[in-house]
């Protein structure tokens, strides 16, 4: 069904691009696009199609029934509070922003203005926009905020083919610190096991040709069988003497790396003690090791 709320994008890249295509695709008129970029802006626009136009944030802003903040997290406040002051955005618009970490208060201009205001964060990594277009059908999109943002928000994101969830503003911190550790911090680690078995005198490429499987299988496994179940390995079998070896080896690597497998070794003992088949005599010697 194709909507008439306006939309303009300010901040022309990967998510602002991608959800733009999508929503003009799914019926939804994107009218401009803004950025610092002209160029980059009109880039977006033409890919978005559909009458998009390449223009000012303020002229995109003016033209808009919904005015997406697609810009850098730190620029977001600075953005709308510009955008406030010149008069640009209309009493009644709804101004959204796509960060993950900030709640909608950072609008705070633009309700003061007349305006509806909102958070929309689509829960999935966006290396370029084909990989955005690809992974935000199916995805999470957390949305807080005013209700008449939200409820528009919630249709947008129906529309482009995300699950809307409602999040409270005091709890973007802590989802957004939870994505960032299923998503960044797992890219960390699989770079940690790289440099560890390249300790190890493993050639790198040879190094993620085998880990890459066990990766991917292991995420399989969480996914059909949860956490708990899924859990294999030293810990989860209290084998004490192949956890104290480990520690032995890492020596030989960085302070950085030992400390990353004794934290993730602590949360893991944890893990296995829920699963049921680590002893509590043997998770204290377990966590003794860790600690040392």
């Amino acid at each position: 069904m194709k909507s008439t709320t306006r939309i303009a994008i300010i901040g022309p890249g990967k998510v602002g691009t991608a959800i733009g295509l999508l929503a003009s695709r799914a019926g939804w008129p994107v009218v401009a696009v803004a950025g610092r970029n002209r160029r980059r802006a009109a880039r977006a626009a033409r890919a978005i199609g559909g009458g998009a136009r390449a223009c000012t944030p303020a002229q995109a802003a003016a033209a808009a029934d919904l005015v997406l903040l697609t810009v850098p997290d730190g620029s977001i406040g600075g953005v709308c509070d510009a955008l406030a002051a010149r008069g640009a955005l209309a009493k009644g618009a709804i101004v959204a922003h796509c960060c993950g970490a900030l709640g909608s208060d950072v609008l705070a201009e633009a309700r003061r203005g007349g305006c509806s205001v909102a958070s929309m964060h689509p829960l999935a990594t966006f290396p370029t926009v084909r990989s955005a277009l690809e992974t935000l059908a199916g995805t999470y999109c957390f949305i807080e905020g005013d209700k008449p943002a939200v409820a528009v928000l919630r249709r947008l994101a129906r529309d482009i083919g995300c699950t809307p969830v409602a999040i409270a503003p005091s709890a973007k911190s802590l989802y957004h610190a939870a994505a960032v550790t299923a998503c960044n911090y797992l890219t960390a680690l699989m770079d940690a096991a790289v440099a560890l078995a390249r300790s190890a005198g493993i050639p790198r490429k040879v190094a993620w040709r085998a880990l890459e499987p066990l990766a991917r299988a292991t995420l399989d496994n969480i996914a059909r069988l949860g956490p708990q179940k899924a859990l294999t390995g030293p810990i989860a079998r209290g084998d004490v003497a192949t956890i104290a070896g480990h520690l032995k080896a890492t020596n030989a690597v960085t302070a950085d790396l030992k400390g990353l497998y004794k934290s993730l070794g602590k949360w893991t003992v944890g893990l296995a003690r829920r699963k049921g088949t680590l002893t509590a005599a043997k998770a204290r010697k377990i966590r003794k090791l860790l600690e040392k």
